[in-house]
């Protein structure tokens, strides 16, 4: 074999063999192999197998699958003329007249004639029992299940035919909602009702210039993929949501808001929730633990999805499994120049889009984002148009500030920062000594009657700045709102206790916001800064991404986060915050360096955005590796040609000339790695072998082999030749994978701490369970203190002691934990997986996250996170535990634990926990108070919760009302779609002789 090519694969050294995958490393494989030695999934055999893939030119050509699709079902028409007559007069003469209408027809009334003629055909040719099932309204699915009895399946056919024609009635009423302008009878084809709503809630009388021009492009019109980037604080999300108002009033079909963090998505499902009220439609919430899938299917009502980024992919694949990903028709991403970023986030993005554009020209997708440097890089892998534009409501100065002096920053100059100045404050020499960059005066300048953000560079940062200015500013400013700063003293206290740097500096309308605070305390003090009862709050930088809190002045206290120096888009985000529409004419962001650091800032302020690069080669368990499994399993490409043809379509590919990566060749080297490790295999095919064993060599041969020779066993070795065509499906794992949303590697060591759990369950209390739904990425986040591990494991009881023994965490080994130790004959990850599970069990006895914060010294926030991670995390185990069946025990098991643990509240509350805004503090005052249930909650008005709960605002109450009332809206819909799944297309006439 001459043309042989060989690639990534010298001889049989099975070093190299496992050299292959980055994430799973050869000891892993080679204990699993030997752990899986005896189960179905995975069978050892001796002989050494290769694996060759067969190219062939001319199979690596694009095709038309549409037009392929329609061929061969014109074929089978033909072949089964005979046969099935009656069939092929009534679909034939259905398609013929669907063609024969011309483009200019008015689409609408052409589909119901030839939907009408059609159902005539029918009632001629088909039995009654099935006319009553086609006849059964909203079901399409229903009808194309009903014949398939025959020997005929028109399931592709039928859609590939009307599919051109349902995109040309949506496009035809866009355009007539886009006759309309705000001047006009309707708010860009939304009823009036939509533009009061505006005004009344939001204050939004007209729009912007750019909104406007925006709303009017020719890609909205025509429903053309759209990229509008603009800076911080433009009004972009006043766009996405009056279009996806247009998706959901004119189009009747869902929509899907991407965004990056849970605290948004918390936020803009309270900001829709009066729009759904009175427009009719839901806001269903996919965060954390919330959101099913698939989402129950809705006749009679349309839903915005809001969604983090990992659960929008879980959204997105359980409908395309469950082949209803019509029912979207717009997806909204807020903060797409995520796509370059690092840790799986922009991999999983990257992934869910490049689904989307593979399967479906049909959705609408909009993208918002920063500005940034390969925008239309961007808009070439998402085939969209681009709207730019550097609009700001208000102007801002950007200023950088070193010692005393000070300069304005002024892009148009050579010299960047120019008209420098120098600043006195007056400072005595004490405060001189404990404030050398005069933060205090910056903050004097604009404060009480005006507010100050400053961006500190760690979480410890920010609780010494607030500190810092508690000692600096004139005590008169305590009798600044005075009354509404000690209601916030109390609504803090009241619900988990008072942090006592929070006591100190709220007095003074200082507070300090990180992840280290609960949910509760952030929105608390979130609030109060937009009441002005807060004037300077000290944050991270995550505060610029995850929450809208401008201000007239920014302060950002060093050019670093963290340990790492500033990058312009960053920056950009931060400094963006400055300046509040309605607020004055300008905004101030001031840059604080030292004389060292000054070279290296003006080179930042000159520098080009960054680009946002694809990460799916990098984080590949997020990225490519789910792009293929995922892709297999919900069958839109199964075989090496089709995935590299979905490859194709990524971000990646686009970058791979400036990334050095062959995008074909990734894709070619993870599926040498699952047919590796016996995560894939090839469908239905019979071999006289097993070829699914771990370190199988893989070879790409030359393409005059046959492609039909899938299979050849020599003397001393077995080749398995995979051709562009051959079909590939998941193995039980990988299935179990991919459908609980777990990445490869977690997936091993899930299944073996699983199958040991199995021989050996404590099932006296909650310990050993809570263990194996501890999430695995925890580990890296929370590191054990040795003298705190033995002071919890020695006050265990003698139950609990049964599960930590169990693990190997014994009186001896804990004593070598304390003393910085690490037992060999247990696995560190164990070790510190079980130090999680031990805070997450004080959580599960309902103990006060304070005291937990305490006991641990870990903060708060931290504590809380936990909650929602492993809740999260449990679904997925349980999704896991669905598809082997050897683990049905812990189906059963997990699902009742996981809902408890959602919460970790008394049975009473857990109605109330299910609100958006109220965590267990909340519930209690609310249950105390008589509003036991959702109902009496959405019964009552604003006054009447202020009037019972302590401190509570009417901006807050009024939301918690909304919300219960959207939630029974919900319930009262479900109960509608169970009633008409229960009937089914059976009349109620039908039933009156039962």
């Amino acid at each position: 074999m001459d043309d042989t090519m060989l690639i990534d694969i010298e001889d049989h050294d099975e070093s190299k063999m496992c050299a292959t995958s980055p994430n799973i490393h050869e000891k892993t494989l080679n204990s699993f192999a030997h752990e899986w030695s005896s189960c179905d999934i995975f069978e050892r055999n001796e002989n050494d197998i290769k694996i060759q893939y067969v190219v062939n030119e001319e199979e690596e050509k694009e095709k038309d699958l549409q037009t392929e699709i329609v061929k061969q079902n014109t074929s089978t028409f033909s072949q089964n003329e005979t046969d099935t007559h009656w069939q092929d007069n009534t679909f034939l003469n259905a398609f013929t007249q669907l063609d024969s209408y011309d483009v200019k027809d008015n689409v609408l009334e052409c589909f119901k004639q030839v939907t009408q003629n059609f159902e005539n055909c029918l009632e001629e040719t088909l039995p009654t029992e099935i006319i009553g099932s086609v006849h059964t309204p909203n079901n399409e699915q229903q009808n194309v299940k009903s014949l398939k009895r025959n020997s005929i399946d028109y399931s592709n056919a039928i859609p590939h035919k009307i599919c051109h024609l349902n995109d040309k009635i949506i496009k035809q009423n866009t355009n007539i909602h886009h006759k309309s302008s705000i001047n006009n009878d309707t708010f860009y084809g939304l009823p009036n009702k939509a533009k009061e709503l505006f005004l009344r809630i939001r204050g939004i009388s007209t729009l912007y210039q750019w909104q406007d021009d925006c709303l009017n492009l020719d890609a909205v019109k025509n429903r053309k993929n759209l990229i509008y980037a603009l800076p911080t604080s433009g009004g972009k999300t006043l766009v996405a949501e009056i279009l996806m108002l247009q998706e959901l009033i004119c189009n009747k079909r869902n929509a899907i808001f991407i965004l990056p963090f849970v605290a948004i998505v918390q936020e803009k499902v309270q900001a829709m929730t009066p729009f759904a009220l009175e427009l009719d439609f839901l806001v269903e919430e996919y965060a954390a633990s919330r959101g099913t899938f698939p989402p129950k299917k809705r006749r009679k009502k349309n839903s915005i999805y809001m969604c983090t980024i990992e659960k929008a992919l879980g959204l997105i694949n359980s409908l395309i499994e469950e082949n209803r990903f019509n029912e979207i028709g717009i997806i909204v991403i807020d903060e797409l120049h995520l796509l370059g970023e690092s840790g799986g986030r922009g991999a999983t993005l990257e992934v869910l889009l490049t689904k989307v554009l593979y399967i479906s020209s049909n959705v609408h997708i909009v993208g918002m984002s920063a500005t940034i440097g390969n925008l239309e890089e961007i808009a070439t892998f998402l085939n969209a148009d681009l709207y730019t534009a550097n609009f700001r409501p208000v102007e801002i100065k950007e200023y950088v500030k070193c010692e005393e002096n000070i300069w304005l920053l002024d892009l148009k100059t050579k010299d960047v920062l120019t008209d420098v100045k120098k600043i006195n404050y007056r400072y005595s020499n004490d405060a001189a000594m404990i404030d050398p960059d005069r933060i205090g005066g910056l903050v004097m300048d604009v404060i009480p009657k005006n507010s100050c953000l400053i961006f500190c560079s760690s979480r410890k940062n920010c609780e010494n700045v607030a500190l810092l200015l508690s000692k600096l500013l004139f005590k008169s400013l305590e009798d600044y709102k005075r009354d509404e700063k000690q209601k916030l003293l109390n609504a803090l206290e009241s619900e988990e206790g008072l942090c006592p740097i929070l006591h100190k500096t709220i007095k003074l309308g200082v507070a300090y916001h990180h992840s280290g605070l609960t949910s509760e305390e952030r929105r608390l003090l979130e609030d109060a800064f937009r009441a002005e009862t807060l004037s300077v709050i000290c944050c991270t930088s995550t505060l610029a991404t995850g929450v809208n809190l401008p201000a007239r002045r920014v302060i950002l206290r060093s050019p670093y986060v963290g340990n790492q120096f500033l990058n312009l888009s960053r920056y950009k985000q931060m400094t963006g915050r400055a300046g509040r529409a309605g607020m004055g004419d300008v905004g101030e962001s001031i840059l604080i360096c030292k004389n060292n650091e000054l070279e290296r800032v003006t080179e930042l302020l000159k520098s080009k955005m960054d680009d946002s690069l694809s990460t799916i080669h990098i984080d590949r368990d997020r990225g490519i590796n789910n792009l293929i499994l995922s892709a297999i399993l919900l069958h839109i490409a199964t075989t090496r040609c089709e995935l590299h043809k979905i490859a194709e379509k990524t971000l990646l590919n686009i970058q791979q000339k400036r990334l050095n990566v062959n995008v074909k060749q990734i894709v070619d080297d993870a599926l040498t790695e699952f047919l590796k490790t016996s995560v894939m295999k090839i469908k239905e095919k019979e071999t006289n072998f097993d070829i699914f064993k771990p370190n199988v060599s893989v070879v790409f041969p030359s393409q005059t082999i046959s492609p039909n020779d899938t299979i050849i066993e020599t003397k001393r070795k077995r080749i398995l030749k995979l051709t562009n065509e051959t079909e590939l499906e998941l193995c039980s794992l990988g299935r179990a994978a991919m459908k609980g949303c777990i990445d490869m590697q977690c997936a091993y060591t899930l299944y073996q701490d699983l199958k040991k759990a199995q021989e050996h369950l404590i099932l006296i209390d909650y310990l050993h369970l809570l263990y194996l739904v501890t999430p695995y990425n925890l580990i890296s986040q929370i590191k054990p203190t040795g003298t705190i591990y033995y002071d919890v494991v020695t006050g265990l009881s003698e139950t609990q002691m049964k599960t930590a023994r169990l693990l190997g965490i014994n009186e001896v080994n804990i004593g070598k934990i304390r003393d910085g130790l690490m037992p060999k004959n247990v696995e560190p990850r164990v070790i510190h997986r079980f130090y999680i599970t031990l805070i997450l069990y004080d959580l599960w006895c309902q103990h006060a996250v304070y005291d937990i914060a305490e006991k641990y010294e870990i903060n708060r926030g931290i504590i809380q996170n936990l909650l929602t991670a492993v809740s999260s995390f449990a679904f997925s185990v349980i999704r896991f535990c669905q598809e082997l069946d050897e683990f049905w025990a812990f189906k059963d098991l997990l699902n009742v634990f996981s809902k408890r643990l959602s919460y970790c509240c008394p049975l009473e509350l857990e109605a109330l926990m299910d609100l958006p805004l109220v965590k267990i503090g909340r519930a209690r005052q609310l249950y105390n108070a008589g509003f036991k249930t959702m109902q009496c909650i959405a019964k009552a008005q604003p006054m009447d919760l202020q009037e019972k709960i302590p401190y509570l605002s009417k901006k807050t109450a009024r939301q918690i009302i909304e919300a219960a009332k959207l939630r029974i809206v919900e319930k009262i819909e479900d109960l509608k779609e169970e009633r008409e799944d229960i009937l089914d297309g059976i009349h109620m006439n039908v039933l009156k002789g039962f």
